[in-house]
C-alpha cells in the first residue's frame, strides 16, 4: 500500500448529525419502530461537534473522511432550500481541507425527505427526477471541492429493508415495490453520475487535480447455505447472491438488469439508458459478515420477523465468533467479495467494514484480519485504493438504536464526550505498518 492509499472512517448524516426531523426515518422512529423505543434525537451531535470529530480522525492518522449529505436538511419541503444546511456541508469540507482529510461524499444514505417518502419514495417513478434537483443544488454549492462521490449507499439493502425485510421505512411488504425501487434507484444513480461528470464549474481546493470519480457503496454479503447438503438451500443461496450481490454491479456496468427473482419478486422493466455503458468509476464495498440462507422459517433471524418473505437468514451458527449484533466474524468473506467485484475491472474502495464491539475486545483482531485480506488481494492484483472503517463514532444504528457500538471513538451520549478506544490506536499503528509495506 503506497502513501496515496486512503485510510478513512465513515459516517452517515442521520446516524451522527442529530435532529434530522424532516426525513422518513425520524417519522418512523416516532411510531416506535426502533428497538427499545429509542429515537435518533441528538444522535452524536456531529452537527455541532464536527470540528472536534474531524480533528480526532486526523489525530488517528486518517487521511480521508466519508460522510453523507442529508437531502431532508437541504430541501425540507418541495422546492424550499435551506441555505444554512448547504453552508454547513461547505464548512465540513473546509475543515476536511484544513486537516488534509480527502472528502468522499455520499448523496443518498438510506433517508428520504418526508415529502418524498409520502409520495412513495423510490417506488415512485418521479423520485429520481426530484433527487436530481437535489444533486444539482449540492454541485452548485460544493461540487468543485469533492473528488470522490458515492451516489447511493447500499441500494440493495434499501430495497430489501423497505419492501421485503421490514427493517426500514415504510416497512411494507411489497415484492413489486422492491423491484421498482431498484429500478428507480438505478435511474437516480445514472442521473447523478451524469450530473457530476457534466459539472462545468472550475474545481478548487487541495484536491482540484484529483480525478473526479463516481461510484456506489455496495453492500456485499458472503451468502452460504445453512445446510450445504440441502439442494433447495443451495439453490436459494445462488439466488441471493445473484439478486443481492450481483444485480447492481451488472446494472451499473451496462449489463442486463436483473432486479427480480422468478416466483418471488416480479422483474422490473429494464432501464434502457443504463444498457451498454458503465456508470461507475469505482465500486465501494460495504462488507461485514456472512449470512446463512435457510428454508427453516425463524422468527428470531432474518426476514420473517417483520414480513411474509418465505425464507429466513441466519447470521451465525452455534459456536462461531460473533459481534455484539450476533453477526459472524468472517474475514475471508471480504477477500471473496473483493475477488467477485474485481471481475468488473474497476478500482475498489472498502467503503465500510467494522464491528459492533462495546467491550473493544475483538475490534483490533477484526481489523488486523480484514486488513490482511485487503493486503493479500492487492498483492494478487486487485486495484484497491482505500479502506474506510465503520464507523468513526458510536452512532444511531438504524433499527437497532444506540445499543451497537461500532466507533473508533466511544461516545457518551449523556455528555457527548468522545474517547478514542484502544483499538483506534491499534488501527493507527496498522495503517502506518501497512502503508510502509
Amino acid at each position: 500500500m503506497n502513501s496515496k492509499f486512503l485510510w478513512g472512517a465513515a459516517t452517515s448524516s442521520h446516524q451522527v448529525e442529530g435532529q434530522n426531523i424532516h426525513n422518513d426515518w425520524w417519522a418512523w422512529e416516532q411510531e416506535g419502530n426502533i428497538e427499545g423505543g429509542e429515537t435518533s434525537g441528538a444522535a452524536c451531535d456531529h452537527w455541532k461537534l464536527f470540528k472536534e470529530d474531524l480533528r480526532a480522525a486526523r489525530d488517528l492518522g486518517l487521511n480521508s473522511y466519508r460522510f453523507s449529505i442529508e437531502w431532508s436538511r437541504c430541501e425540507p419541503a418541495l422546492g424550499q432550500w435551506d441555505s444554512t444546511a448547504l453552508e454547513w456541508y461547505s464548512d465540513l469540507i473546509g475543515e476536511c481541507e484544513k486537516l488534509n482529510l480527502l472528502p468522499m461524499a455520499t448523496l443518498h444514505h438510506f433517508t428520504l425527505p418526508q415529502w418524498v417518502a409520502i409520495q412513495g419514495g423510490f417506488a415512485n417513478e418521479h423520485t429520481p427526477g426530484k433527487f436530481s434537483h437535489f444533486v444539482k443544488k449540492v454541485l452548485e454549492k460544493i461540487g468543485d471541492r469533492i473528488p470522490l462521490w458515492c451516489t447511493v449507499n447500499e441500494p440493495n439493502t434499501l430495497a430489501v429493508g423497505a419492501y421485503l425485510g421490514g427493517y426500514m421505512p415504510p416497512a411494507r411488504y411489497s415484492p413489486r415495490n422492491a423491484s421498482m425501487a431498484c429500478r428507480n434507484l438505478l435511474r437516480a444513480h445514472l442521473q447523478a453520475y451524469d450530473l457530476i461528470h457534466g459539472f462545468k464549474g472550475e474545481r478548487s481546493g487541495p484536491w482540484r487535480n484529483h480525478p473526479v470519480q463516481v461510484g456506489i457503496a455496495h453492500n456485499l454479503i458472503d451468502f452460504l447455505p445453512l445446510r450445504p447438503w440441502h439442494p433447495l438451500e443451495y439453490f436459494c443461496t445462488r439466488i441471493f447472491r445473484r439478486f443481492y450481490n450481483q444485480s447492481w454491479p451488472d446494472a451499473v456496468t451496462g449489463k442486463k438488469q436483473h432486479f427480480g427473482v422468478w416466483g418471488l419478486l416480479p422483474y422490473a422493466p429494464q432501464v434502457p439508458q443504463a444498457r451498454g455503458r458503465s456508470t461507475v468509476d469505482f465500486f465501494g464495498i460495504n462488507y461485514y459478515t456472512r449470512v446463512y440462507v435457510s428454508c427453516q422459517l425463524s422468527r428470531e433471524n432474518g426476514f420473517p420477523a417483520r414480513s411474509s418473505f418465505p425464507l429466513s437468514v441466519v447470521f451465525a451458527r452455534p459456536g462461531e465468533e460473533t459481534s455484539d449484533l450476533g453477526w459472524s466474524i468472517h474475514p475471508r468473506g471480504l477477500g471473496r467479495m473483493i475477488r467477485f467485484l474485481n471481475r468488473y475491472q474497476k478500482p475498489l474502495y472498502i467503503t465500510e467494514n467494522g464491528i459492533a464491539d462495546a467491550s473493544d475486545t475483538r475490534r483490533e483482531k477484526y481489523l488486523r484480519d480484514h486488513l490482511k485480506e485487503v493486503a493479500e488481494e492487492m498483492k494478487s492484483g486487485a486495484d484497491i485504493r482505500g479502506y474506510y472503517y465503520w464507523s468513526l463514532l458510536d452512532n444511531f444504528e438504524w433499527v437497532k438504536g444506540y445499543g451497537p457500538r461500532f466507533g473508533l471513538l466511544e461516545v457518551d451520549y449523556s455528555t457527548q464526550k468522545r474517547t478514542p478506544r484502544p483499538s483506534a490506536r491499534a488501527f493507527q499503528a496498522l495503517t502506518r505498518e501497512l502503508t510502509k509495506s
